[in-house]
């Protein structure tokens, strides 16, 4: 019996010995994806069944297990000390966003490497169910060139001596550029941004960053003129947070030679300067366009696709990484923002970037500036129905409402669900922060949300248990309704006048009709008047447009969206051609 604790102690002690980590990662490049492949460090390797030691693969889309290779399957690379480094091409890596890995030993996951890139998520299966995986930070993507890699950068013996660098010259089987392996970890300071190549604008504001690792003392941060070899300091204390802001002068010197230096405050060391020059430029004009001209095209991408822009709306919807703005009701009036900015809902603001259709959906991506002016109410969702929201690109990032729509199927997978109304089906996505499980046959009275798309498919997001309101959950005597399938406009195509019918129900309410071109201006308001009587069937309306503005004048030829409103609140919108 003593023998057999003994043995159950020594492994135990094993077990939780082991000093096992991801290394290196390549997972995504310019063109088609090459040599994707893992790199693990392994202490004192002699002392365990390689295949005791299992790397899976994690899609962030849901969470679930896609693919797991042991160690033994791995190329020996370099011994270090006591370290071997193990290094495998693995074809198919996952580009995100999100995707992780994780390693265990004998179904056990390593405490800390269960990691993701672009994201983070929890896995559902696998060593590492029921984990949030940890983001590393840093990310490859079509600017990453073909031989290059996301890499630990520092020294020490343990995973936590280590910080992930942009991506780098890869070094599969050999350690990383800037590594050091074994010895007593030293205090490192890393400058992340700017770190070369980078072109910031007299007057702009940009945040210097850097990474420290087994230092925590205030740093110094300097300019350095790499051609003219001196150096100014743009702050002589500040607290090593890992961001300090830098509002460049107006005038600061044109030059592509400067370089940003952080030190310890009190005696210069560490210390560690940007890897490359970057340049301080002239301010570059960016030419303002409405939202609607950046998304609307019919033929294919944003006419200003890679182009420098400057666009205004209020902040609609914030999620985990983008965020949505809008500028006026109805189509082409909505894009996303990414990466997520300091906003609130409710924000006006106007903001430049580059306009960039990622995976076919439009962004404004790369901010170089942005401005909060102050706070406005939402625009009014636009209501449609099913089939307008899953088949068109017309409402994309658009606020929207789909009306007396029932649960179809509760549970699709990685949180989403999909509900149905006369017209057909859509997918309603999971990004919002509401709690509201779906039922199976649970009718919806308004179910509102941001048009996304993602994986190739358009969705509704709700962005909180607000927009999800159940029949008779918060109606009151006063509530008035549209019988959605008569509001309709005849003829259409028309020219010169059509005919718009409706028919509510309830009483003692306000009716009219607002009239708004594809850039959502409104050109009319159309009075119809108060109730006069109801009957079972509620209370029918047909009002005659003829072509005309607010000033009597003859609009253009093209599409157009009337929207009912009901005592100033939107009941249904739809769409009509007029033909000239």
């Amino acid at each position: 019996m003593k023998k057999l604790f003994i043995v159950v102690l020594f492994l135990g002690t094993l077990l939780s010995a082991q000093n096992v980590w991801i290394n290196e990662l390549h997972y995504d490049n310019e063109g088609t994806d090459e040599g994707e492949f893992v790199e693990i460090i392994l202490e004192d390797a002699g002392s365990y069944t390689l295949s005791d030691f299992t790397l899976t693969q994690y899609n962030g889309n849901g969470g679930a297990s896609y693919g797991t290779h042991t160690l033994d399957s791995f190329t020996t690379g370099s011994v270090i000390d006591n370290f071997t480094i193990y290094h495998k091409l693995i074809a198919g890596i996952q580009n995100g966003a999100p995707d992780g890995i994780a390693i265990d030993y004998q179904g056990t996951l390593i405490t800390g490497q269960f990691l993701s890139y672009e994201g983070t998520f929890e896995a559902v299966d696998g060593p590492a169910n029921g984990v949030m995986s940890t983001d590393i930070g840093v990310v490859e993507g079509s600017s990453t060139l073909i031989g290059e890699s996301l890499q630990l950068l520092g020294s020490g013996a343990v995973y936590s001596d280590f910080i992930w660098q942009d991506p780098a010259p890869e070094t599969p089987g050999e350690l990383n550029i800037g590594q050091t392996l074994g010895g007593t970890p030293e205090p490192t300071i890393i400058v992340v941004s700017p770190n070369g190549g980078e072109q910031w604008e007299q007057g702009s504001i940009h945040p210097i960053t850097w990474t420290s690792i087994n230092f925590t003392d205030n740093v110094k941060i300097e300019l350095g003129m790499i051609y003219e070899r001196t150096r100014e300091i743009l702050i002589a204390s500040t607290e090593n947070d890992g961001e300090w802001e830098w509002d460049i002068p107006i005038d600061q010197s044109i030059s592509d030679g400067y370089v940003i230096i952080i030190s310890d405050a009190i005696d210069g060391d560490p210390s560690d300067q940007s890897n490359d020059p970057f340049s301080i430029i002239e301010p570059i004009p960016v030419t303002p366009y409405t939202i609607y001209e950046i998304q609307y095209s019919i033929t294919g991408p944003s006419p200003y696709e890679g182009e420098l822009v400057e666009t205004s709306g209020v902040v609609t919807a914030i999620f985990e990484y983008y965020f949505f703005i809008q500028d006026g009701i109805g189509a082409w009036n909505g894009i996303t923002v990414y990466p997520l900015q300091e906003v609130e809902v409710g924000d006006e603001i106007t903001i430049s970037g580059t306009v960039l259709e990622y995976n076919d959906k439009t962004e404004i991506t790369d901010i170089i500036n942005m401005t909060i002016s102050g706070t406005t109410d939402l625009p009014e969702p636009v209501i449609i129905n099913t089939i307008e929201l899953s088949s068109t690109e017309d409402y994309e990032s658009v606020l929207v409402k789909l009306q007396n729509v029932t649960v179809s199927n509760e549970d699709l997978g990685y949180g989403e669900w999909e509900v149905e109304d006369e017209s057909g089906t859509c997918i309603v996505g999971g990004l919002g922060d509401y709690t509201y499980e779906p039922l199976l046959g649970e009718l919806i009275y308004n179910l509102t949300g941001i048009v996304d798309y993602t994986y190739g498919t358009f969705k509704l997001e709700p962005r909180n248990d607000d927009d999800i309101d159940l029949i008779g959950s918060d109606a009151d005597d006063d509530f008035i309704t549209i019988k959605a399938d008569l509001l309709s406009n005849y003829p259409n195509p028309f020219n010169p006048e059509t005919t718009i019918s409706f028919s509510v129900t309830q009483t003692s309410s306000f009716v009219t009709l607002e009239i708004y071109n594809l850039k959502g201006q409104k050109v009319k308001t159309l009075e119809c008047g108060e109730f006069l009587s109801t009957t079972a069937d509620g209370v029918g309306y047909s009002i005659i447009w003829n072509g005309t503005d607010d000033n009597n004048k003859l609009v253009t030829s093209g599409v157009y969206f009337y929207q009912l409103l009901l005592d100033g609140k939107s009941a249904a919108t739809r769409k009509m051609l007029l033909l000239k």
